[in-house]
């Protein structure tokens, strides 16, 4: 058996999701945005599904906006609930109360998390991989980067899988265009915290533009998460 074969892989998609209940009256926001990186990663769900069909591994995907409640984020963090995104104020998250709080978190939040503890303890995960995606302009800038590749202080995965892309030309971030080390966050709670292997890839969207370029993603991240795993 492969040294692959031995490896049970857990792929996770916080941001998969543009969905706000009808009950949440759009958050006081103009539709438009709800199809914009402000709402969701764009081609993140398709990318997950269609990767974790190529590495035959399970998935989970988050199911609501990122504007209900950020799933990559400590539930002490003062983003968790967004006020302001990109300088865009969502007027529905000022002033929530508790209880308010309380129901997006156990409703979305806890139901996310939950199932990826169960999921990494019922079928003995030991890889973690997160996919995220990131617009190609910032500030009226090109971002010069195709995938970045985010990690905490456990790099073991993330160091394969930069230098495999790398040898392939490709243009790699390391830590880019975030920072990968956000106490609480997704791989820390489950990653870090689990000693599992773990990396978090970001894609840059306009990459994942339809879905021929984002089976063409899916098939190179499938080679470059295979060498990288057997190289651990």
């Amino acid at each position: 058996m492969s040294a692959k074969k031995k490896k049970r892989i857990l792929i996770i998609a916080d941001h998969a999701s543009n969905y706000i209940p009808g009950s949440l009256d759009n958050l006081g926001l103009n539709k438009n945005l709800f199809n914009t990186h402000i709402a969701y990663d764009l081609g993140v769900k398709e990318l997950c599904i269609d990767l974790s069909k190529l590495l035959k591994s399970k998935y989970i995907i988050g199911e609501y906006s990122r504007l209900i409640v950020d799933l990559n984020r400590d539930l002490l963090d003062p983003t968790l609930i967004p006020e302001i995104v990109d300088r865009k104020i969502i007027p529905k998250n000022i002033n929530l109360s508790e209880n308010e709080k309380k129901i997006r978190i156990t409703e979305v939040y806890n139901r996310y998390h939950n199932n990826i503890k169960r999921t990494i303890k019922s079928d003995h995960i030991t890889i973690l991989i997160s996919l995220h995606s990131f617009n190609p302009i910032f500030k009226n800038k090109k971002r010069n980067i195709h995938f970045g590749i985010l990690s905490n202080e456990d790099r073991r995965l993330s160091n394969c899988i930069i230098t495999d892309m790398r040898r392939r030309g490709l243009k790699v971030g390391d830590n880019e265009p975030y920072e990968g080390n956000l106490i609480g966050d997704t791989m820390y709670k489950h990653g870090l915290k689990n000693n599992l292997h773990h990396t978090l890839i970001e894609v840059r969207n306009d990459l994942l533009s339809s879905t021929t370029n984002i089976h063409r993603v899916s098939k190179l991240l499938k080679k470059v998460v295979d060498n990288s795993i057997n190289r651990i």
